[in-house]
């Protein structure tokens, strides 16, 4: 059985952040659950609040308090669950059987939502895979790539025959970028800057635009990508990723990029990779490379350090020795050569006595 480990995340400052609406909608749904059942009121309907809660703060600090019913939501509704998953995980340490308990949860809201017929449609049903092994209650520690897994699946999506073309340019561009699934979904090939390397003006979460920028390696995966496309729908359909649906190409869904991913974390033994380790990724690769929190928060476009920080993968108790070697060598060699310096000072003021 995983170890439990219990995280004090959930403060009332936090709660505090929770936008009205959202929890206005939730108690409406609470209340109507509680009619059916009341014998679990103060029970199984009370973990499941606390679940909403946190959700809801979630949202409060992660997509700015994105209202549950927005178009924003619906929009965003795979990579908002997947990120949600990830917050589960790696901050709040929580174990596989708890996060598909949240998501049900959650899910749970929009099932009674589209039955009482307050939205048309489940946002994120059928597209959310829950977590594997959740019976064996094990904890994936983290998602965040070394520098060798990064070199490790670039030089497996060349040579594995299992990987196309649009496998390496989402690889290398959500590395190089470090942008949300959203933003990386809606590139364009009319948006495309290939010559400053960036696609601009791509529409993110509440609105926001921003820039979406790829190195060379990606560069030149794309300029290969636009020769293929002109033999496949003459570059027509605006969309940079594309699929063959319906006896013609279309604009490739958020669903087969995650899949696609998932696919490409395998090369590294990572069975349940999303997307938003990409992003993961890439924010503390800034950070290391760096050393500049607010760096790494313009990287991730991010409003505040406070949200960044939990892109940044914590030192374990090696790394910050191996670093105290590295800072002890080098403030070593500052003093031999000062002291080098004050040998040669007085060596010099001897010649000069000698010669008085």
């Amino acid at each position: 059985m995983a170890k439990i480990v219990k995280i004090k995340y959930f403060t009332q400052d936090k709660l505090d952040l929770i936008n009205p609406k959202n929890l206005e909608l939730y108690e409406k749904y609470l209340k109507s659950s509680i009619l059916k059942n009341r014998e679990v009121k103060e029970t199984t309907y009370k973990v499941y609040e606390g679940f909403m809660q946190q959700f809801l703060v979630y949202l409060a600090e992660e997509w700015e308090n994105i209202e549950l019913y927005s178009e924003e939501f619906f929009e965003n509704a795979i990579d908002i669950m997947e990120g949600f998953m990830g917050f589960c995980q790696d901050t709040l340490q929580n174990n596989k059987k708890v996060i598909n308990t949240k998501l049900s949860t959650v899910s749970s809201f929009y099932v009674w939502s589209v039955k009482r017929r307050l939205i048309d449609y489940h946002p994120f049903q059928g597209k959310i895979e829950r977590m594997k092994g959740a019976n064996d209650e094990r904890i994936t520690k983290d998602y965040f790539l070394t520098d060798e897994q990064v070199e490790q699946i670039s030089k497996g999506l060349d040579e594995n025959p299992k990987y196309d073309i649009q496998d390496r340019i989402l690889y290398h561009l959500s590395i190089d970028s470090g942008n949300r699934i959203g933003a990386i979904s809606k590139l364009t090939l009319s948006s495309l800057d290939l010559e400053n390397g960036l696609f601009e003006n791509i529409r993110e979460k509440r609105g926001k635009r921003v820039e979406v920028i790829f190195d060379d390696k990606c560069k030149e995966y794309i300029k290969e990508w636009l020769e293929m496309r002109k033999e496949m729908d003459n570059l027509e359909i605006d969309a940079l990723f594309i699929s063959f649906y319906g006896k013609k190409y279309n604009k490739m869904s958020k669903g087969s990029l995650q899949r696609r991913s998932t696919e490409i974390g395998k090369l590294v033994g990572i069975e349940d990779f999303h997307m938003h380790s990409f992003r993961k990724t890439s924010i503390d690769r800034v950070m290391k490379l760096t050393n500049d929190i607010e760096m790494a928060k313009t990287h991730a476009n991010h409003k505040n350090t406070d949200v960044t920080l939990l892109y940044i993968r914590p030192k374990s108790k090696t790394e910050i020795r191996e670093k105290l070697k590295e800072l002890r060598k080098i403030k070593n060699k500052e003093l031999e050569d000062k002291n080098k310096d004050k040998n040669v000072d007085v060596d010099k003021e001897l010649e000069n006595i000698k010669s008085l």
